[in-house]
């Protein structure tokens, strides 16, 4: 039913912001003659400024606890990354119907002690989870952009995640991040030890990412697009 009221509401509009390359296509196909902007959601960088992070071996993800989002994946490839790093641990903020099925793979994984799930959390407090962490982490099936991505990056977490939906147009592998593959909990593994165990390869991401946030994805740059899109419309 949702998607049968978006097709409309998209067959109607004259001027239509998508915030990934994935959504303008969506869009486009839909209603090939609306005027289509490319504008990302974008990212406070007062609230999720740059910051040390932990000397700790510390995995996190915010994310709704849903399938499209692979957090099951993402606790099994913690399981492969405890072989070679003993100490590794996870943080998990969110919730969702998934969340009771996520803490029993928890305990059939042996991770109860490494595995951390906190539930729902403020963006304040979620800022401060992410500078107690090393990497960010979510193996998405499906994603529109993935606003935490940046938030993440911004923070100053080098970022792992999957080439679908918006995140290539921010994840540029090897540059601003790591591309693991859909589904695939040992690939996902792989990619957290590589970035724990390559610090020059961290720093080169973490600085490549920060200032691509900085210049494309502050909200400040955002709304001035929209100040320039509405601005026309009323003229």
């Amino acid at each position: 039913l949702i998607r049968f009221f978006r097709r409309i509401i998209i067959r109607k509009a004259d001027v239509i912001p998508a915030i990934s390359h994935y959504l303008a296509d969506y869009a486009k196909k839909i209603n090939p003659k609306a005027e289509l902007h490319l504008i990302p959601n974008g990212v406070d960088l007062e609230k999720f400024k740059h910051m040390p992070n932990s000397e700790e071996n510390t995995v996190i993800t915010v994310s709704r606890l849903v399938s499209k989002n692979g957090i099951g994946d993402l606790i099994k490839a913690v399981a492969v990354v405890k072989k070679e790093i003993a100490d590794v641990k996870l943080i998990i903020i969110g919730s969702g119907p998934l969340e009771k099925g996520l803490r029993q793979s928890v305990k059939d994984l042996g991770l109860e002690g490494q595995v951390i799930m906190t539930g729902h959390q403020s963006p304040e407090s979620v800022a401060g989870y992410l500078s107690k962490a090393k990497i960010f982490a979510r193996p998405s099936l499906s994603e529109g952009l993935g606003t935490a991505f940046l938030e993440a990056m911004a923070v100053g977490l080098p970022v792992i995640g999957t080439a679908v939906g918006g995140i290539p147009d921010f994840l540029k592998d090897g540059q601003t991040g790591l591309f693991c593959k859909v589904g695939d909990p040992q690939d996902l593994a792989e990619k957290i030890i590589k970035v724990l165990k390559d610090e020059p390869l961290r720093e080169k991401i973490i600085n490549n990412a920060k200032l691509l946030v900085a210049e494309k994805y502050d909200w400040d740059v955002i709304a001035d697009k929209f100040e320039q899109i509405y601005e026309r419309i009323r003229l």
